[in-house]
């Protein structure tokens, strides 16, 4: 088979495109094109041309993308109206007075994606047990439409109290929206997110609401283009929880690829700690625009049941990654202070750093890398894209050195500090703080620029070792085609342990089956590439935050056991936070599903030839590495040089076509039969 990946970025559109059966691996990297598809189009017709293959050969096209996120983060989406219970017209304001900042008397949070004046209240009411208080008629439900259909929404969200227990209400508005807007996307609580707490479920449909018609928009002109290219292939488009959707599943909850982009570095993370034997990871993709980690534990994924995008709190399944501002396109500038800052401006793709010469005037962390020899202007992208060292120098110069009064390759090396120290800051964020010993987890370097740093950030937390992987810039877009097709669903469930009554859970949990099976029919997995996993949210009585753990599937007699599932969650809260009581009662509050399809996965190339001498450098070159050694006369290898078994010893820079890797004096670095360079502290081999 012949599989398509596509990784949109912020700076850069990354694409691989695998013949399994010729073994045949073609990379690529085009400028992205934030606003529409093209940069897409262009990248397949490139690589595709490269391969030798017509576009209409693929057979399978795998998609990530961010214009969702984009959305949010500049308030770009869709004109909204949203219809809730009367009374609750102001839920998205009150919010649920959980702040940023405890004791600030200043701060603020981002305004609602919907604004109040176009929030229309409705007369009806369902109480917390799902029964009926007051109906909701025909006419009402009309009146309500109109008076939406009068604000000419593009998307319209509807969120009644206690929807999730009894959705009956919702699926009436539903009608009626449909009757005087046609054409206009309505997006129910019911469906998005059936889970008790009325401020987050109404957000996270307001928020699916907000990127559904942009979401929308772009599928169809990337299926425009798909077609004019004449590209027959399957479309998945890759989701935040590290599945992947069709596009129809995709445009039912566009919510689910609000962290499409990040999500395939992660999926591709899980897969070499599996193949390495290294169980415990922290994944760390940097590009042009941000960096992204993430945790991985046991050679799983670590997943989070909601999170917040832009101060937006989102209650839906996905990896769990930290995104900060710090990319290669990363501003740098002295405050008034006499500070040096670093991000959270971005040069992106346009104009870019200031060694592009597309116009960018400001310092960035990749003229800071420039600056210090690490990038070698010739060697830039395989020497595709050439970088002005000059103009790199000049804003280090204008915008760090002069206003600190030091010297330029210092004023460099202090832009790669700080940016390194938020970094840091990052990753304790996602293993220190949760528990983890950082020192047993290896850092597994990918992006553009993620190789650069890694060694100095693993050195400072004391890591157990970096790993890079063999095509590191593109390496987001190889993940995404490693997953599955994936759908979630969940049903509120309340109850103790205690009064479980196992067949009426065995009749909900398989309700859940059978909806999910349903939705891979429809997207053409056989029954034999089909399987299931169930979860649920548990809580101890009396408790307010719940944990995810798994339940066994209701196959059979004894599959439900009280006991051992109670003793399994108090074991999952004693590592959670560090205590845990037995003594007190544990109870559901949702049941979970995940489905998933098994779809074709490609094999990787490996490296066939192993070493028998010693690597033969290609270059030397001065750079400048740390403030102690000072400017050195360092060695450059080439990545395509190197065999299994060839061993290299700091300080020394190792350059490809799409990214490029230091390895730091007292470091050693180690290239696999898998093509993975495995960098360790010398004194620990």
């Amino acid at each position: 088979m012949r599989y398509l990946s596509a990784d949109v970025g912020g700076t850069f559109t990354d694409l691989v495109f695998i013949d399994s059966e010729g073994g045949a691996l073609h990379l690529d990297k085009v400028p992205s094109t934030p606003k529409s598809a093209a940069a897409v189009t262009q990248g397949i017709r490139r690589i595709t041309e490269a391969a030798g293959v017509g576009c209409g050969d693929i057979d399978l096209f795998v998609h990530g993308f961010t214009i969702g996120t984009n959305a949010i983060l500049t308030r770009s989406g869709a004109r909204l109206a949203m219809v809730v219970t009367e009374g609750f017209r102001d839920v998205l304001e009150i919010r649920d007075q959980l702040r940023p900042h405890l004791y600030r008397l200043d701060q603020t949070v981002p305004p609602p994606v919907v604004p109040r004046s176009r929030i229309i209240e409705v007369s009806e009411r369902i109480d917390a047990f799902g029964a009926v208080v007051l109906p909701l008629d025909e006419i009402e439900a009309r009146r309500a439409a109109e008076a939406v259909a009068a604000l000419e929404p593009e998307a319209v969200a509807v969120c009644l109290a206690f929807g999730h227990l009894n959705p009956n209400h919702e699926a009436l508005v539903e009608a009626a929206l449909k009757a005087c807007l046609p054409k206009v996307p309505v997006y129910l609580g019911s469906r998005v997110n059936p889970q008790i707490e009325e401020y987050p479920r109404a957000n996270t449909t307001a928020v699916a609401a907000y990127v559904g018609p942009i979401v929308d928009r772009y599928i169809g002109r990337l299926e425009s283009g798909l077609s004019e290219l004449g590209t027959t292939a399957p479309l998945r488009l890759m989701r935040s929880d590290g599945g992947v959707a069709t596009p129809a599943a995709a445009r039912v909850n566009p919510a689910h690829t609000l962290l499409s982009g990040p999500a395939g570095g992660v999926i591709a993370g899980a897969h070499l700690a599996r193949e390495l034997g290294v169980p415990d990871l922290i994944t760390f993709d940097m590009g042009g625009t941000s960096a992204d980690f993430s945790l991985i534990v046991g050679s799983e994924p670590h997943r989070a049941q909601s999170r917040s995008i832009d101060g937006q709190p989102l209650r839906l399944s996905t990896l769990d990654i930290e995104t900060i501002s710090a990319g290669g396109g990363s501003v740098a500038r002295v405050d008034v202070g006499g500070g040096l800052r670093v991000g959270p401006d971005s040069a992106g793709a346009e104009p870019g750093p200031a060694c592009y010469a597309k116009g960018g005037e400001q310092a960035t962390v990749t003229d800071a890398a420039v600056t210090l020899g690490i990038l070698d202007p010739a060697e830039y992208l395989g020497g595709e894209m050439t970088i002005d060292p000059v103009l790199a120098h000049r804003a280090i110069e204008r915008d760090i050195a002069g206003p600190l009064g030091i010297g330029i390759e210092e004023a460099a090396f202090g832009v790669v500090t700080v940016a390194n120290a938020g970094m840091i800051r990052a990753i304790r964020t996602l293993s220190v703080e949760r528990g983890h010993d950082v020192r047993r987890f290896a850092l597994l370097a990918f992006g553009g620029a993620g190789p650069i740093y890694a060694p100095y950030m693993a050195r400072d937390l004391g890591m157990a070792e970096v790993l890079v992987p063999q095509n590191p810039g593109v390496y987001a877009a190889l993940g995404l085609l490693q997953t599955d097709i994936r759908h979630t669903a969940q049903a509120p469930y309340q109850i103790r342990f205690t009064d479980v009554d196992p067949d009426d859970l065995a009749v909900r949990l398989e309700a859940l089956r059978s909806e999910l099976d349903e939705a891979l029919a429809r997207d053409r997995v056989v029954p034999a590439d089909r399987w299931f996993r169930f979860s649920a949210d548990l809580r101890c009585v009396g408790q307010f935050h719940e944990l995810n753990a798994p339940i066994p599937a209701p196959d059979g007699k004894g599959w439900w056991d009280a006991k051992s599932l109670a003793a399994d969650f108090h074991r999952l809260h004693e590592a959670t936070y560090g205590h845990t009581d037995t003594a007190v009662a544990v109870e559901f509050v949702n049941l979970r599903l995940e489905a998933f399809g098994r779809v074709p996965r490609a094999e990787l190339p490996q490296l066939t030839a192993a070493a028998t001498v010693a690597p033969e450098p290609a270059a030397r070159r001065p750079v400048y590495l740390d403030r102690d050694s000072g400017c050195i006369d360092c060695l450059v290898y080439r990545r395509d040089d190197l065999l299994a078994g060839h061993r290299i010893a700091g300080p020394a820079i190792i350059i490809q076509r799409d990214s490029t890797t230091v390895v730091l004096a007292g470091q050693t670095a180690e290239v696999t039969a898998l093509g993975v360079i495995r960098i360790k502290a010398t004194d620990e081999d």
